[in-house]
């Protein structure tokens, strides 16, 4: 059984560091202290200048977030579509391999028009739409309109869900995160539209398996993270919140190949 392991990276340092530990895709992002910003064009094609040179079979797919700015609402306005839907086609025509995006309305649901703009810019240029995940913007609409939720997501065109179960981490919303599985199970049943939900937020070694031998999901995501010993002088804050001052937070590559080491141990033992 093959389980997908996903680690989200906001610096080229934090993405070598997944590559090199095993990382089955990228979620190439900025600001991951805001929740993942849209990462630079720049930063793309060194990560992928780098996956180049070092020549892996297969090449680590990297899927870019599309996200304007921070903030839990994710109602944009027509200037941020505008402003998301050049990015995208920037980091499309730079080599991204897949986008991450989730966009709501002022009832808190899906916001389908949203959606699909950023659905055809994927698809421009391209014989096919290239994959798109739906973010935790998930885990900030009703449990009540879920079902309803996840087909709109699925009739867009998304391939997967990244979410927490509608609460803060992943190991708190573990009811949520089946009846989610369920629901993509039911769907791919009747519809043959396939839906991967993708458990995600304060994974560590210690809950991995557990996460996903809950739910039953087959992919997982994570930061993987370490704090960075500082250097200098000391740190100031940059700007109302005091994120600068603290320490920088990087993707450990040890911590990456440990929880390949784990899944593959669990899901893929080795004969006796």
């Amino acid at each position: 059984m093959k389980i997908l392991l996903e680690i989200c990276a906001d610096t080229y340092e934090s993405a070598v560091a997944a590559i090199d530990g095993g990382a089955d895709r990228i979620e190439l992002c900025a600001a991951l202290s805001e929740g993942g910003l849209t990462p630079s064009v720049g930063l793309l094609r060194k990560v992928k200048q780098y996956l180049a040179e070092s020549k892996r079979d297969p090449a680590v797919p990297i899927y870019c977030m599309i996200r304007c700015r921070g903030g839990s609402d994710f109602r944009y306005d027509q200037a941020e579509m505008e402003i998301m839907l050049t990015d995208l086609v920037l980091l499309r025509d730079n080599g991204a391999d897949g986008f991450v995006f989730g966009a709501l309305d002022e009832t808190g649901t899906v916001h389908r028009g949203h959606c699909e703009q950023v659905v055809k810019a994927a698809r421009e240029g391209s014989s096919k739409c290239l994959p798109l995940t739906f973010h935790r913007a998930i885990d900030c609409t009703a449990e009540d309109n879920l079902r309803d939720n996840l087909q709109t997501i699925a009739e867009l065109g998304f391939s997967t869900v990244l979410t927490s179960g509608l609460k803060p981490i992943a190991l708190r919303g573990l009811s949520t995160i089946v009846r989610m599985q369920l629901i993509a199970d039911e769907m791919y049943g009747s519809t043959k539209q396939h839906l991967q939900i993708m458990p995600g937020s304060g994974v560590t070694t210690e809950n991995a398996l557990t996460i996903l031998k809950s739910t039953g999901c087959l992919a997982i995501h994570g930061s993987a993270s370490v704090s960075k010993p500082t250097s200098g002088h000391g740190a100031i804050t940059m700007g109302h919140s005091n994120v600068d001052a603290l320490p920088m937070k990087v993707c450990s590559k040890a911590i990456v190949s440990e929880w390949q080491r784990l899944i593959k141990a669990a899901f893929n033992p080795k004969p006796a």
